[in-house]
């Protein structure tokens, strides 16, 4: 998933700091009269058509009003086919595949329609320095999703361990754990974590969400593991928004290098769109009939969002040891069965994974050797980009958790 670049990570300008020189705009008269007492540049786009708009301005710097001709086109223009455009949109109420167009973006804010030539001049000089210093760091952010074909696969399970692998190989504070089972989820609970997302305060005000905030609601495992997860509510899957959802995903990738997503089972709004943007979309099965099934439509669903080149992988988890195969069939019937590869397989510990989760710890702290922790510590580097652990340094040694 693309790191898009942060907004809100740094103060406003003070006064007689530096503003933005120049402004293109797609706004209305009043908004590009009133800029021009704030801006000494003030480019009026209202005569252009969308798609020369984006040739001219793609990669620069834009303010777009909701409701201006050719507003929607031209945001979805840039989405597309330009992606580094740093925008700030005037909107008090933004549709959700609007929504979906900004997050593809490197740089973007959202302004009410109330806000003052002074607040889109700071805004403004804000995306000219995030865009800056985007495009000075070469490096996204990797994000990975684990999502369960069936209930109980172990899909917490796996995402756990596997962040904890990243952590081992790429180093101290590199990797977060974002647990978006909202109503139930179980990641806080494995860990003895303590869940600080404010899922209330982010779905009110998605776009007031910067690096600051984020570090508030993020818990910090005593192995360099971040953990981000929110208190236990039935009622919690109203509020995540496929905004709030997304605004979360996209402070969290540009904070950390390292990103796994312990996704729910069950369609959320923001189920899609999710699964479309990571870099990998990881489905978790067990070895039975009705699990490979479901296994497979859910891949093949998957892959509709994703396109042929960037297929869903397929984790069959649980599995007996060799020499205790007995009523299990060959992974190589299974795929004939479903005519899909499956990509991973991982070893059952039940065992060690009990004690990990009494304990509060992944469970290659408590049984370094056992067959789970080196099947996920394959499949980390099975899905992880070409050179991208063995480039990464590892940092210091763990410290204690963080409260």
């Amino acid at each position: 998933m693309h790191a898009s670049a942060q907004l809100q990570s740094r103060p406003a300008p003070e006064a007689g700091a530096r503003k933005v020189n120049m402004i293109a705009a797609l706004a209305t008269p009043e908004r590009i009269t009133a800029l021009k007492d704030v801006c000494p540049d003030v480019r009026d786009l209202s005569a252009l058509a969308p798609p020369e708009i984006a040739q001219r301005h793609g990669g620069g710097l834009l303010l777009i009003e909701q409701g201006v001709p050719g507003w929607d086109q031209l945001l979805l223009m840039l989405a597309v086919d330009h992606p580094s455009t740093a925008v700030v949109i005037v909107s008090d109420q933004l549709p959700a595949h609007m929504v979906r167009a900004l997050m593809k973006l490197e740089a973007w804010d959202v302004l009410s329609v109330s806000a003052n030539a002074g607040d889109i001049a700071d805004t403004a000089t804000r995306l000219s320095d995030a865009q800056t210093q985007s495009k000075s760091t070469s490096a996204d952010s990797v994000c990975w999703a684990f999502r369960g074909a069936v209930g109980g696969a172990g899909v917490s399970t796996l995402a756990i361990e596997s962040a904890f692998a990243l952590a081992r190989l790429v180093g101290h504070g590199k990797v977060c754990l974002v647990d978006l089972n909202v109503a139930d989820g179980m990641t806080a609970s494995f860990l003895e974590a303590i869940p600080k997302l404010d899922l209330q305060a982010l779905s009110a005000a998605p776009e007031r969400l910067d690096a600051r905030l984020l570090a508030a609601w993020c818990w910090q495992h005593e192995d360099g593991v971040s953990i981000i997860a929110s208190p236990r509510n039935p009622d919690a899957d109203e509020l995540a928004s496929e905004a709030a959802v997304l605004r979360l995903l996209d402070v969290t990738c540009a904070a950390f290098p390292f990103v796994i997503l312990d996704m729910p089972r069950h369609m959320m709004p923001w189920t899609k769109s999710v699964l479309a943007a990571v870099d990998q979309a990881v489905v978790i099965s067990e070895l039975t009939v009705p699990s490979l099934h479901a296994a497979a439509d859910m891949c093949r669903d998957i892959d509709v969002l994703r396109g042929e080149n960037n297929r869903a992988r397929l984790v069959l988890n649980r599995m007996f040891k060799k020499k205790q195969f007995r009523t299990g069939f060959p992974v190589d019937t299974a795929e004939k069965a479903i005519e899909r590869k499956i990509d991973v397989t991982v070893t059952s510990d039940w065992d060690a994974a009990r004690t990990a989760v009494n304990l509060g710890k992944p469970i290659a702290d408590v049984k370094p050797k056992s067959p789970l922790v080196k099947d996920v510590d394959d499949m980390v580097r099975l899905l992880a980009p070409e050179g991208m652990i063995e480039n990464a340094q590892p940092g210091k040694s763990a410290k204690k958790a963080k409260a």
